[in-house]
Order: structure tokens, then sequence, then C-alpha cells
């Protein structure tokens, strides 16, 4: 994002402020940055822009960042999560962002192209965490609109039941006939990637990822994903036609990436003897991930 930046206005200048994952440094963010005097705010992830910006059922049309402009990125379900109305109309007068998650139903077809015969889709999910019970929910309504079969483990408690239950999960979804898992929407298996990917490995299962760097640096087979340098340009963009408008954020729509990258880990097909039918290969960048 900040190349694009620099390249759109070469003086800007810029503020970064990072919680590390530590809820108490969150909660004190939106007093720094108000504090800052910034001319435009950009938010990293769905806790993240809830704490900075406050829902809907909070402030209305309003902010917690007051009349500073906002503009979100790498939120998974921004509606769902009461950020903003619709994609169109956000409802919130100085809020807007930008859409890189992948719909769920391409993420389906495109292991169909990998797996012609796939119908059996295992998932990992937080009940306790909002956007990724919420994931769960939308794959599960997808399956019967699509036509396979989902089997959900829910994961509970503090890190080492969680990392149990997972393990646990992933011998269950072997037995049940599970043929690939997908990471969905969860922070925590996001952060345990390696024992994650590398535990789903060992029972022959390959993970879908829609991050690409679980691909390139852990051990997921495939990621279906906009590119985070391609999402960091769209939010630039965003940003810029804001810093350079009268207009409100608001009244600008949420932009969307179009187009995505499938990215393949040979080292983890290999194992797996697991590859695109050879009509196919064309689509894909493969690389090697961590060895």
């Amino acid at each position: 994002m900040a190349d694009q930046l620099r390249a759109m206005d070469p003086g800007i200048e810029f503020l970064q402020f990072d919680a590390a994952r530590d809820e108490n440094v969150l909660a004190r963010m939106p007093d720094l940055v108000k504090d800052a005097k910034l001319d435009l705010l950009v938010t990293w992830g769905t806790r993240v822009t809830r704490q900075m910006v406050g829902t809907k059922a909070e402030f209305n049309e309003g902010s917690r960042m007051g009349d500073m402009p906002v503009v979100f990125t790498v939120v998974s379900d921004p509606v769902a999560s009461d950020i903003v109305d619709s994609y169109t109309e956000t409802g919130r007068t100085q809020i807007t962002g930008t859409r890189n998650r992948v719909p769920e139903a391409v993420n389906i077809n495109g292991l169909r192209r990998v797996m012609p015969d796939f119908n059996h889709l295992g998932l990992i999910y937080e009940p306790e965490a909002d956007n990724s019970l919420r994931k769960f929910e939308e794959i599960n309504a997808l399956s019967k609109q699509e036509g396979f079969h989902l089997t959900a483990v829910p994961v509970r408690g503090g890190d080492p039941a969680k990392l149990q239950h997972m393990a646990t999960g992933i011998a269950q979804m072997k037995a049940a006939g599970v043929q690939f898992i997908y990471l969905g929407s969860s922070t925590f298996l996001e952060t345990h990637a390696d024992t994650f990917t590398e535990t789903a490995l060992s029972h022959g299962l390959p993970v879908l990822s829609p991050y690409e760097k679980l691909v390139h640096e852990s051990q997921a087979y495939l990621s279906i994903a906009a590119r985070d340098y391609d999402v960091g340009k769209l939010a630039a963009q965003q940003a810029m036609r804001i810093l350079n408008s009268d207009a409100q954020a608001g009244s600008y729509p949420v932009l969307a990436m179009e187009e995505f990258a499938f990215v393949l880990n040979g080292s983890v097909a290999k194992k797996l003897s697991l590859y695109p039918p050879l009509d196919m290969m064309q689509l894909f960048e493969v690389t090697e991930g961590r060895q």
C-alpha cells in the first residue's frame, strides 16, 4: 500500500500503529489515533476495524473516529460484522473500504477443478469468534446449494485446548472421508499455521487457505486469493480518491478485488500425489513452500 501511495503522492507521510495482537494495546488505539490528527486512517482486519470505528449499532452513521475518514481492508464480511450497511451504500458518513475475500463458490469451483470428484469438505472453526462462526454458517449454507458434504469441527477454550480439539478434529475428518480441509476465517489457525497444516498433511489431507502466505511459508496445499500487494494497491487507490476529494468517505462504495491467484505448494502436492489436471497447470503459480 505504501508503495502505491508514494507513487501517487511522493510527499505523503505515514504513521503506523501496531497492536501486535495485544487486546490491551488495541483498546487504547482509538485515542492514540485521534490524538495524531490524521487526514485519513486505514485499518487492517475485522477486529481492528471494529475497535477503531465501532459498529453501526454503536454509532449509527457516525464513527469512533469522529470526522476522520477511514478506509478498511482485509475485513472478511463488513456487512455481517455491522461495520457497513452494504458494499454499495456503507451507511457510515466517514467509512468505506475494500473487499478482497474470494467468493466461497469460487473456492468450491477451484477445488472441483483440482479434484473433479470433490464432494466432502472439512472445516475447523471457532464458535467464540464472530468471523469464524459466520464463515461456518456461510459454508454450511453453501454446501446445500453446491451439493457437497461438510464436516465441521469447533475448537474452544485457550490455545492448548484448541490445539487438542484441532488435532482430534483432523483425525475425525480423515475417518469421515473429508477430501480437503478449508481454513475458512480463523485467526487461531492462521497463527498456528505450521501445526495446523502439518497435522493435516500427516493425515494425507490437503489444506485450502484464503491466506497465500500459508502456501508460501507453511504446508497449505492451495490458496485462491487476492495477492496481498494487490490488496494494498486497491486500498491505496481508495484512500487517495478520498484525500483528493471534498466528498465524504462514506459516499464511496466499497471497492472489490476482481482478480485472484491460484497458488499451489509443489512440495505438498508431491507428498500427497495430488496434482491439478495438466490442462489447468498454466493457471497455477507453483511454489515449494517451507521445506
